[in-house]
């Protein structure tokens, strides 16, 4: 009896926890992350909705749940960590390719020439 209340708990407490990601939570909307070569802009809303990614797709395997925990560079995504465990040219667009930058990078005039 006591397990099953601590299942029960368990259930209960990832399910609030989900439900805050989609009640105005991080999946509805974009994350900007600030970058000299212009900002970073994902969006939960294309990668999990658009795309029927499950949050433990990425979670915590190649980024921590909490925004801003992870650093990371350019040279980290072109060795297949982070971003780069898709965006390698087969499951996803290549980061590698420099056609590709405003992909992700959006330029907005304050950037460093």
């Amino acid at each position: 009896m006591k397990g099953a209340k601590v299942g029960a708990l368990l259930l209960a407490g990832g399910f609030l926890l989900v439900a805050g990601c989609f009640k105005g939570g991080v999946l509805n909307r974009d994350l900007v992350f600030k970058n000299k070569n212009g900002d970073v802009v994902f969006s939960h809303v294309y990668h999990v909705k658009v795309k029927k990614q499950h949050c433990s797709y990425c979670h915590p395997k190649l980024f921590k749940k909490r925004f801003g925990a992870d650093k990371f560079t350019m040279q980290d995504i072109w060795n297949g960590k982070y971003c780069g465990a898709c965006h390698n040219g087969t499951k996803a667009f290549d980061a590698k390719n420099p056609k590709n930058c405003s992909r992700c990078h959006k330029q907005t005039g304050r950037e460093k020439q």
